[in-house]
């Protein structure tokens, strides 16, 4: 099969001319170059081509060095694992050595080495991405298909290349209900059945691993019907017993889209605000969320234990070191009883103050020590439970409490 018309009536023009120029190059240093993976699934599918992957047959590091210097080009990056990232006519093009993977165990990073073409296919996830196309201008747009990528694509399948893929890689599992939920596939049956079996090999990922895909995950457009699907395949369970299901993710995502919480960890507070409060810092912690994310499930679980009934002060010293993004978050979706009290936290108790300090104190005859700090102390009570005091009603009351000890 050849797609040479496909890929001009698909691809941008500044994408096309990219492409042909790197064929071109790559082809007079002696080496084949594959347009292959997503770029080409996508290019088949006759969806928008967002990324351009291109895998060639040597280290794409030591050749473009070595390129025509009329095609001028930028290196964006370059990693130790003979990848590089560069732009040529404004277009960010991703450039890998061809290669084999060996896993060493379940969940651990893969061993690489150079490879061909037909051995880079063979380590893919699944067959409709293990689909390429050459862009050596002799074989320009000739399908390399090893692994019925094409025919899953006419069935709508997502099928792995073989039974071992998830122990291999379980962080396929997600990328398989991903594609599945993006693409309006569905998944192959020899695959789900895996995928069922293999889930269990989650519990190997780092907590990071597992966060990346999460975050892959919430940033699809139709971010719950994929979570639905996780949920379907019993993925969440085996990530932790307390993870949240649909359709309350959705409900409480609503629920907190007009709260200012930054973009990129919003899904990760919706996740948060779900679990129980017993399982919360657990799952913080199996998941790796970081210092921040760990303050706000603790400010949760205080807001969370505030009983109904509290006083003035009980609610002042209970929500005085919660912060303001955990009571916005809780406002949202507490009980009526629990969001009064957050209320008048919000809008009269937190705003109480002392004017005055220790020197005050001293200056009316207080000796400096422990008692000052107890006196200030009984002070700040008494205002929050009966309302605030102007400085001078603050020294009237300093005195009483001084004659009290």
């Amino acid at each position: 099969m050849n797609i040479e018309n496909l890929l001009e009536k698909t691809l941008t023009k500044p994408q096309y001319e990219a492409i042909k120029i790197l064929g071109g190059q790559f082809h007079k240093k002696g080496t084949r170059a594959f347009l292959v993976g997503g770029t080409i699934r996508d290019l088949l599918l006759e969806r928008e081509v967002s990324d351009i992957d291109i895998i060639v047959e040597a280290d794409p590091w030591n050749l473009i060095h070595k390129f025509d210097p009329k095609y001028p080009l930028d290196m964006i990056s370059n990693s130790q694992f003979n990848t590089c990232k560069i732009k040529i006519l404004d277009q960010a093009v991703d450039l890998a050595m061809a290669r084999k993977e060996i896993y060493p165990a379940s969940g651990a990073l893969p061993v690489v080495t150079s490879a061909s073409i037909e051995d880079d296919l063979g380590r893919r996830d699944f067959s409709i991405n293990a689909l390429a196309a050459c862009i050596n201008p002799p074989n320009w747009g000739e399908v390399l298909d090893l692994y019925r990528g094409l025919e899953d694509l006419q069935l709508k399948h997502v099928r792995i290349l073989h039974a071992g893929s998830f122990k291999d890689d379980p962080t396929r599992i997600f990328r398989c209900i991903r594609y599945s939920g993006r693409l309006g596939f569905s998944v192959e049956g020899d695959t789900k059945t895996q995928l069922l079996n293999d889930s269990t090999y989650l519990a190997q990922l780092s907590g990071v691993r597992i966060t990346n895909e999460l975050a892959k995950v919430f940033s699809e457009k139709n971010a719950n019907s994929i979570f639905d699907l996780m949920d379907q395949f019993k993925v969440l369970g085996h990530i932790h017993s307390g993870f949240p299901k649909e359709p309350e993710f959705s409900e409480r995502k609503s629920l907190l889209e007009n709260i200012r919480i930054p973009t990129p960890e919003f899904v990760f507070y919706v996740l948060i605000s779900l679990i129980e409060p017993n399982q919360r810092l657990d799952l913080i912690k199996r998941l790796d969320l970081g210092n921040k994310l760990s303050k706000f499930g603790t400010d949760l679980n205080r807001i969370e234990r505030l009983e109904v009934n509290s006083s003035r002060s009980e609610i002042f010293k209970q929500l005085t070191e919660v912060s303001e993004i955990a009571i916005s978050v809780a406002e949202s979706y507490a009980p009526r009883e629990l969001r009064s009290s957050l209320e008048l936290f919000v809008n009269e108790l937190k705003t109480i103050s002392l004017c005055i300090g220790g020197e005050d104190l001293m200056a009316i005859g207080i000796p400096q020590g422990p008692k000052i700090g107890d006196i200030l102390s009984k002070i700040l009570t008494y205002m929050i439970d009966s309302g605030p005091q102007p400085k001078s009603g603050q020294i009237r009351m300093a005195k009483k409490f001084f004659s009290d000890f």
